[in-house]
């Protein structure tokens, strides 16, 4: 609900992301929640309820996608659908050159994607390590939260990122910085790079890569590539010693090792993976550099040849 004394703060995208960070923000954020279609009046009609993990059920204003909303000047909108879908949603706001914007999605190249469409718009890169499923157009299942981490390049959008930060601590959401917009994908996307692939192809849920010993094995394996091609792209994510990554997305696993992640609700549904973003990008990027990624390479190729079965099947 509108209150004076709370920042106002955009979230665009009705997905499992969107809609929990709509709950938890209500309470310290006067939010808007831009949806599509009949979920924008499902979401009228019941508001929005977050069960798992954390239980709470919010009511937040609603503006629905096709009618062009105008986000208001100096109000930062937080971008919550998937890469794939980015760049059209970027398109459908009516919103100042001025608005910062939160990029929520997974994956690698996701802040230069955006900037193709975005102009002088701070950008902010948000990380989002926690495990979410849309049980529903209007609820939302919380298997784990790991945290979630900020980072921006330009001048210009530290004062967004500052805010937001300051936003999200007054919710009680645990938040890290990065020191780049280039770290921040880095870190975040070892996770999907481990996690997601191998998991969609076998429709397993996340704890399979902690509890199957090849699947671990090959989990290994990618982020020991990823790692390499990131040192090449100036990004170190082993500081300290050797295994800091790959325990670092085991321990974030280990919270959400009963969900399904999204790509393997993409597969089921038929829809575009993010995969253009993860395992691809990082094979794409070794062949730049000079280097091998031959895992995530593979695991690119059978990705792509699953969404292909997946179309198959269903005629297109």
């Amino acid at each position: 609900m509108a209150d004076g004394s709370r920042p106002p703060l955009w979230i665009a995208g009705a997905g499992a992301v969107g809609l929990y960070l709509a709950a938890r923000l209500d309470a310290v954020a006067d939010v808007t929640l831009v949806a599509r279609g009949d979920r924008a009046q499902k979401l009228r009609e019941h508001g929005i309820t977050v069960s798992g993990r954390e239980t709470a059920h919010a009511r937040v204003r609603i503006a629905a996608l096709e009618e062009r909303p105008r986000v208001p000047e100096d109000v930062t909108v937080l971008l919550c659908t998937k890469a794939p879908q980015l760049l059209e949603l970027v398109r459908s706001l009516d919103r100042s050159p001025d608005s910062a914007l939160g990029l929520c999605q997974n994956g690698l190249g996701v802040a230069a994607l955006a900037a193709t469409e975005t102009g002088d718009a701070p950008l902010v890169r948000v990380a989002c390590w926690f495990g979410a499923a849309q049980l529903g157009p209007t609820e939302v299942n919380l298997a784990g939260m790991f945290q979630l981490e900020l980072a921006a390049d330009e001048p210009a959008a530290q004062r967004a990122t500052n805010e937001l930060d300051a936003l999200l601590r007054a919710a009680g959401l645990p938040v890290s910085r990065a020191p780049s917009i280039a770290a921040c994908e880095w870190r975040k996307s070892l996770w999907n790079l481990a996690v997601s692939g191998p998991c969609a192809l076998l429709d397993r849920r996340n704890g399979a890569v902690l509890d199957d010993p090849d699947l671990q094995s090959l989990a290994r394996a990618l982020i020991a590539e990823a790692v390499a091609v990131a040192a090449a792209d100036g990004v170190i994510l082993e500081p300290d010693r050797a295994g800091t990554a790959a325990e670092t997305v085991f321990a974030s696993t280990e919270k959400t090792r009963s969900n399904y992640n999204a790509m393997v609700h993409d597969l089921r549904r038929g829809a575009p993976t993010e995969m253009p973003w993860l395992n691809a990008e990082v094979a794409r990027r070794a062949a730049q550099y000079g280097l091998a990624a031959p895992h995530n390479a593979t695991i690119a190729q059978l990705i792509r040849a699953a969404e292909r079965a997946r179309a198959i099947e269903r005629g297109a």
